[in-house]
């Protein structure tokens, strides 16, 4: 039986599995062209490749061959290191994958000691027909190591297609345009573009659009009998984004893990919600790895704007942008820089506050009333008074000093919610604010959060009286954090009700 897969790329026959297009590659191939396949972790860059490497292959006009050079990045700059680890890759891939009588000749192997061009040379020599490589796991690759490879490549470039391969792809997280790489042999950096200019075409795989969602949901319909109602695969799609990983996930966690929905039942949109939290309390290696990357000062500096909803883009980097963007992380939305999905968007202020959430002491049930209702102005009160006491979490606060107050605020709240309840989150950068809609026990309460500004009252009552509107709510708060040293803690919590529909809590 087919599976949703999540580990490791797909194998038809064993995996539920969208068809692949080979159009575009293989107009390139036919022109001899050398390109670039980037993408994110995890949305298929391998499957696709492996399936583009038999589809040649049984075609028969060329020979193909896929390798993941990975194992190379520990020799760093050991340039000869590097190059017979890949020499070796390419002879183990082609025993793999290649018939036994185009595979290397003892003669190329022997010749090509500590050269990885002179190898692809004396291969290609030997071949009956036109090769074509496509190389994984290439910006995995550090320093000289890397820029050797790219160099190697450039210089066997005008030997194609006799005597070096007729087509190559090169696979990665990044356009090769964006690698700045560091050479300690000329003290420098060195754009990837200049050491690999033979580039034809950079190919960015994109992720699953809705109509490929419905369709691989529809293979275990059709393998199942199991049937997904329409709200249900717009929420896979609304809270993926079409993230290929996040996708299968949900897939996984809706039909065959422990608390999958019985296969006689109808999948409802409430139970991918539910399948969507219990992937973020869990936060399998995919979600791990996202969220390990948020200590990274090149990573914070972007995500702690896009929290606080400030737009400081002339303080970014653009290959610090292009990185997150890469990263899978964030994308250019229609306001500014926003989060790339909301899964990711509900993971990255748990991550943060995470540890902060165990330390504040909080039992959740003092914050629940004898109906089961979450008394709300009981929370606020007490936080007021715990971040009186408190301040120290907030100036003391090493990395992501400026959502400080964001991030503490989340963090008291998620940890009484968790008790029972959720919260969803919108921010971006540009947006101007972090906007909070706590859901508990079937009533819902809105917050708008902050930071003070000249105009921080006036534009925060008309944003959150938008934001009550969406919602459909009749009230709310708006918060506003002070951002330097506070002198006055008089007026530290000071509650202030501006009109019937909107409180403001100064902090």
């Amino acid at each position: 039986m087919k599976t949703f897969n999540t580990a490791g790329p797909c194998v038809p026959g064993k995996h539920y599995m969208i068809p692949p297009k080979f159009s575009t590659f293989k107009k390139l191939i036919d022109a001899e062209r050398y390109f670039i396949l980037h993408a994110p972790r995890q949305t298929g860059k391998t499957t696709l490749m492996l399936q583009l490497m038999k589809h040649l292959n049984e075609e028969g006009k060329y020979i193909a061959l896929y390798v993941n050079i990975e194992a190379a990045q520990p020799w760093r700059n050991k340039i000869a290191e590097v190059n017979q680890t890949i020499v070796n890759e390419f002879q183990l891939n082609a025993e793999i994958y290649l018939p036994k009588e185009i595979q290397p000749s003892p003669r190329t192997l022997e010749g090509s000691v500590n050269s990885f061009s002179t190898f692809l040379s004396r291969w290609c020599l030997e071949l009956p027909k036109p090769l074509v490589v496509l190389m994984d796991e290439v910006d995995a690759l550090i320093g000289d190591g890397l820029l050797s490879v790219l160099r190697q490549l450039r210089s066997g470039y005008n030997k194609r297609p006799n005597a070096f391969p007729h087509a190559l792809c090169l696979i990665g997280l990044r356009d090769i345009r964006d690698y700045r790489i560091y050479s300690d042999a000329s003290k420098r950096h060195i754009l990837g573009g200049s050491a690999f200019n033979i580039k034809e075409k950079s190919i960015l795989l994109k992720d699953f659009t809705f109509e490929e969602i419905k369709d691989l949901y529809a293979q275990h319909t059709t393998e199942t009998g199991q049937t997904f109602t329409h709200p249900a695969i717009q929420q896979v799609y609304y809270l993926t984004h079409g993230q290929p990983w996040l996708v299968n996930a949900l897939g996984r966690e809706l039909a065959f893990d422990e608390q999958a929905i019985d296969w006689n039942e109808k999948v409802t949109k409430a139970d991918v919600d539910n399948a969507a939290e219990i992937l973020i309390q869990r936060r399998d290696v995919h979600l791990d790895q996202l969220a390990d990357k948020l200590t990274e000062p090149r990573v914070a500096n972007i995500i702690e704007s896009i929290l606080i909803g400030e737009e400081n883009v002339e303080d970014f980097l653009n290959e610090d942008q292009q990185y997150l963007i890469d990263l899978g992380l964030i994308r250019k939305g229609t306001i500014g820089l926003e989060i790339a999905n909301p899964i990711y968007r509900e993971i990255i202020p748990r991550e943060l506050t995470a540890t902060r959430q165990e330390m504040l002491g909080i039992n959740p049930q003092w914050y629940v009333k004898p109906d089961g209702k979450l008394d709300i102005e009981k929370l606020l009160d007490t936080y007021i008074e715990f971040y009186k006491q408190h301040s120290e979490l907030i100036t003391k606060r090493r990395t992501y000093t400026e959502a400080a107050h964001h991030l503490l605020f989340m963090a008291w709240l998620q940890r009484i919610v968790n008790g029972g309840g959720q919260i969803s989150r919108e921010y971006a950068a540009g947006l101007g604010r972090l906007d909070l809609c706590i859901e508990f026990a079937g009533e819902r309460f809105a917050f708008e959060l902050k930071l003070n500004s000249k105009f921080a009252l006036a534009e925060g009552k008309k944003q959150l009286l938008d934001y009550l509107d969406r919602l459909g709510l009749d009230s709310g708060w708006l918060i506003i954090f002070n951002r330097g040293e506070i002198k006055e803690w008089d007026e530290v919590g000071k509650r202030e009700a501006v009109n019937d529909r909107i409180e403001v809590i100064w902090m």
